[in-house]
C-alpha cells in the first residue's frame, strides 16, 4: 500500500487536500464553531501546533469550495457551504517600534484591498451609491491602521453585499518577539490593543459574521478598561482541546499504516529488537510526544514532532529544537531563577488568562509557550467551559508534558542553573554533575552530602530557594541537565517517589527528599500571615490603605507614583483618594511577602494587644509574639537531618515501589536525601540494593 505523503511544513489546506497528503479531519470540531451561537473567537495553542492550517481550512469553507471537503465528516453534516468573504490577515512581521509595527500593518491592509480590488474601484469615477463610494473615500483616507481595518472590513462586505469573516494569526507577533526590550513590547501591544478594539466598533461590529484569532499568548488582547473583549477564549474549553495537534484517535487512524513500516525501518537499522511489536513502538511514541491536554480528557500529540518523527524514523527533539518563543527567551533571561522549577501547583484561571506584560507568572508562560500542560482542572460547581469572571473561580494544576519537552527543558535552562548555582560557566556545572555522577555509583553518600551542600551553598541570598518543592526542582534539573533520565513524582499504591534517577548499567536510584524548614523562620511566616488577615477583617479600609500606600511610596519610583495618580483631577486628589489608588496598585503590582509583611506590621501598631489576642482568639488562633525561639545548634541540625533521611529510606515499600522497575534494573539502590531550610547543609543515606533482576 502506497502511504499518503506527509504534510511537512504546509499550512494550506487546499494543498494538502488536492495533493492527497496526509490530514487529520478537524472538520467536525469546526462546524461546532461555525454553527455555535456565538461568532467571535480566540484561540492559543504552542507554536508549530496547527493554528495556521485551522484558520486555512476555515477561510476554505468560508470560499464554498464544498469539493475539497468530499470524504470528511463535514460533508456528510446539514453545512450547506454557503459563501461568505473572508479577511485573512498574519501578523508575523517586523516591528522593531510600534510605527514600524503601524507602517507593516497598513501595507498588509492595503495589500488586501487591492486583491479585492478595492483600490481600483476607488480610482474610477462611476456613479455608484453614494454608502458605497464613502466607504472608499473613507478606506484611502484612513491613516492608521486601526481606522484602515474598520474601513477595509465595512468595504468588504459592502462590495459583496454580505457579512465576512474575519481571520487573524499569529496576533501576538509583534509583542512577543520582542519582548527583550520590553518597552517596544509594551508599545507595539498598545498599537494591537486599538487596532483589535476596532472589531467591536458599533459600525463594524454588525459587518462581522465570523471572527477567529489565534496566537501563543492573550497579551494586548484584552485590558481591564476595554478592548476586544468579546472574543470568546475558547483555548480551555473542553469542547475544543482536539481542534490542533492529533489526538489519541486520529493518531490511531491515520498513522496505522506508517506505525508498521516504521517499524520495519527501526528494526532494520538497530534501533529496536527484531522481537519488537507495533504496540512497543506506539508505547515509546506516546512517551516521546504525547500528553498535552487543554482542560478537559482528550489527550493531544505534537504535531510537528510527530511528522518528523515518521519522515524520519528516529526519536529526538524536533519541536523543541524548532526555536523558542521570544517571550519565553526574555523571560527566562530577565529571571532564571523562576525557571529552575516551573510552578506546578494550582493557579486560578485568570492568572492562566494573565493579560498584562509586566510581572507575568511562569506557569503561565510555559503553558502558553507548550513546555507545560493542563494536569487537573479544579473546577467550580456552576461554572460553564471557559468561564471568566465568575465569583468562584476555576484552577488549574500543571506537568510537563513528555519526554521530548522534560529532557529539554532543563537543559535549555542550563544557564539558568549556572546563575542560581552561582558557577561561572556550564562547563563548571556539568564538571560537579560528573563528580555527583561517580558519587551516586560509589554509593558515597558522604560525597553526595557535600556535593550538594557545596552546590546550594553558592546560591546568593537574593536567590534563597525555600520549601521541598522548590530545591526537588532544582535536584531534578541538575540531573536532567547532566544527561540522566530522571522522572518524578512516581505513583504507587502507598504514595509517590519523589525522583527516580537512572544512571549507567541500569541502577535506579530511588530519592525521597525531605527539607526541613526552619523552626523560627516558619513560625514568623505564619504568624505573618495569620496577623495580615487580622488586618484584612478587623482594620477600617482607610488604615489598610493608609499602610499600602505607604508601602507602595517605598517600592515606587517617584515617577511611578505620578503615573497612578495622574487619573486624579486636582479637585479631587485627597489624601484618602491617593491612599486608595497607591493601595489598589500595591496589591496588583507587589509580591504578597510585601503586602502580608505591611499588614502585619500595622496591625501590630494599630490594634491595642488585648483586642489583637482577642480577635486572634475568635479565630481559633494563638500566638505568643513575644515568644522567641532559639537558633538550633549545629549539631542538632545533624540530629534533625539524619532523622529525615532515615526516614526517607524507611517510607519506601519495596514491594510497591520496586515491583514495578523489577524486569527493567540490575538492581535498585535506595537513597534518602534531607535538605535544610538554607540550602547549605544536606544529608543523604544510601539504603542496600534491594532488588535483582
Amino acid at each position: 500500500m502506497t502511504l499518503k505523503e506527509l504534510p511537512l511544513g504546509n499550512q494550506s489546506f487546499a494543498e494538502i487536500i488536492d495533493q492527497h497528503l496526509l490530514y487529520a479531519d478537524k472538520t467536525r470540531y469546526i462546524y461546532n464553531l461555525v454553527k455555535s451561537k456565538e461568532r467571535n473567537f480566540f484561540l492559543s495553542r504552542p507554536r508549530r501546533f496547527g493554528k495556521t492550517l485551522l484558520l486555512n481550512t476555515l477561510a476554505e469553507l468560508f470560499s464554498g469550495n464544498r469539493e475539497r471537503f468530499q470524504g470528511l465528516w463535514i460533508d456528510q453534516s446539514d453545512y450547506d457551504f454557503p459563501r461568505i468573504p473572508v479577511l485573512s490577515l498574519s501578523l508575523t512581521m517586523t516591528a522593531v517600534s510600534s510605527k514600524v509595527l503601524e507602517k507593516n500593518l497598513l501595507i498588509k491592509l492595503k495589500n488586501i484591498a487591492s486583491k479585492a480590488k478595492l483600490s481600483d474601484e476607488n480610482k474610477t469615477n462611476r456613479s455608484d451609491n453614494g454608502n458605497k463610494l464613502d466607504l472608499l473615500v473613507k478606506l484611502d483616507n484612513a491613516a492608521t491602521p486601526d481606522v484602515y481595518f474598520g474601513s477595509l472590513i465595512q468595504a468588504l462586505s459592502e462590495k459583496f453585499q454580505s457579512q465576512i469573516a474575519v481571520l487573524i494569526d499569529e496576533y501576538d507577533y509583534p509583542v512577543t518577539t520582542y519582548m527583550a526590550d520590553m518597552e517596544v513590547a509594551e508599545a507595539n501591544a498598545k498599537v494591537l490593543h486599538t487596532f483589535f478594539a476596532m472589531l467591536k466598533d458599533i459600525e463594524v461590529s454588525p459587518c462581522v459574521l465570523f471572527t477567529m484569532v489565534t496566537g501563543i499568548t492573550r497579551y494586548a488582547l484584552t485590558s481591564m478598561d476595554s478592548g476586544p473583549n468579546h472574543l470568546n477564549d475558547i483555548s480551555l474549553d473542553p469542547r475544543y482541546a482536539g481542534l490542533c495537534g492529533f489526538t489519541l484517535e486520529e493518531f490511531d487512524s491515520v498513522f496505522a499504516d506508517r506505525l508498521e513500516s516504521t517499524l520495519a525501518i527501526r528494526k532494520k537499522n538497530g534501533k529496536m529488537d527484531s522481537s519488537a511489536t507495533v504496540e512497543e513502538l506506539r508505547a515509546e511514541i506516546l512517551r516521546w510526544y504525547d500528553g498535552y491536554n487543554w482542560g478537559g480528557e482528550t489527550r493531544v500529540l505534537n504535531p510537528y514532532s510527530i511528522l518528523h518523527f515518521f519522515k524520519n524514523s528516529y526519536f529526538s527533539d524536533y519541536w523543541i529544537r524548532s526555536g523558542q518563543p521570544g517571550h519565553l527567551s526574555a523571560l527566562i533571561k530577565q529571571r532564571p531563577v523562576d525557571f529552575v522549577r516551573p510552578q506546578l501547583d494550582a493557579i486560578l484561571s485568570t492568572e492562566v488568562r494573565k493579560t498584562e506584560l509586566t510581572d507575568l507568572s511562569v506557569a503561565p508562560v510555559l503553558f502558553h509557550s507548550g513546555y507545560l500542560t493542563v494536569d487537573q482542572v479544579n473546577k467550580v460547581e456552576g461554572n460553564s467551559p471557559g468561564a471568566q469572571n465568575t465569583d468562584s473561580e476555576d484552577s488549574y494544576s500543571f506537568r510537563l508534558p513528555n519526554h521530548e519537552v522534560s529532557r529539554r527543558y532543563y537543559s535549555d535552562c542550563l544557564d539558568c542553573f549556572r546563575v542560581v548555582l552561582n558557577l561561572p560557566s556550564n562547563d563548571a556545572l556539568i564538571n560537579k554533575g560528573e563528580s555527583l555522577k561517580q558519587a551516586f555509583l560509589a554509593r558515597d553518600a558522604g560525597q553526595v552530602s557535600s556535593l550538594f551542600s557545596d552546590l546550594f551553598s553558592a546560591i546568593s541570598y537574593y536567590q534563597r530557594l525555600e520549601g521541598e518543592k522548590a530545591f526537588h526542582g532544582l535536584i531534578h534539573g541538575i540531573f536532567i541537565a547532566m544527561g540522566f533520565t530522571v522522572l518524578s513524582e512516581i505513583p504507587s499504591s502507598k504514595g509517590r517517589l519523589d525522583l527516580r534517577v537512572e544512571l549507567p548499567g541500569q541502577i535506579f536510584l530511588i530519592l525521597e527528599l525531605k527539607y526541613r524548614a526552619n523552626p523560627a523562620q516558619k513560625l514568623t511566616v505564619m504568624a505573618k500571615k495569620i496577623l495580615a488577615n487580622v488586618a484584612r477583617k478587623y482594620l477600617p479600609k482607610a488604615v489598610r490603605y493608609e499602610s499600602l500606600a505607604e508601602l507602595a511610596s517605598r517600592k515606587f519610583s517617584y515617577n511611578e507614583i505620578e503615573l497612578i495618580l495622574e487619573e486624579l483631577s486636582e479637585d479631587e486628589s485627597t489624601t484618602a483618594k491617593e491612599n486608595y489608588l497607591l493601595a489598589k496598585f500595591a496589591l496588583k503590582s507587589l509580591p504578597e511577602k510585601d503586602i502580608i509583611e505591611a499588614l502585619a506590621s500595622t496591625v501590630l501598631e494599630k490594634l491595642p494587644r488585648e483586642r489583637l489576642e482577642t480577635e486572634l482568639l475568635k479565630l481559633g488562633v494563638k500566638i505568643d509574639l513575644s515568644q522567641k525561639t532559639e537558633g538550633l545548634t549545629d549539631e542538632r541540625i545533624d540530629q534533625i537531618l539524619t532523622q529525615a533521611a532515615q526516614e526517607a529510606l524507611n517510607d519506601i515499600t519495596l514491594k510497591d515501589y520496586h515491583g514495578q522497575f523489577r524486569l527493567k534494573a540490575k538492581g535498585f539502590i535506595d537513597l534518602g536525601l534531607a535538605i535544610y531550610d538554607d540550602g547549605s547543609t544536606v544529608k543523604a543515606l544510601f539504603g542496600p540494593e534491594t532488588a535483582k533482576a
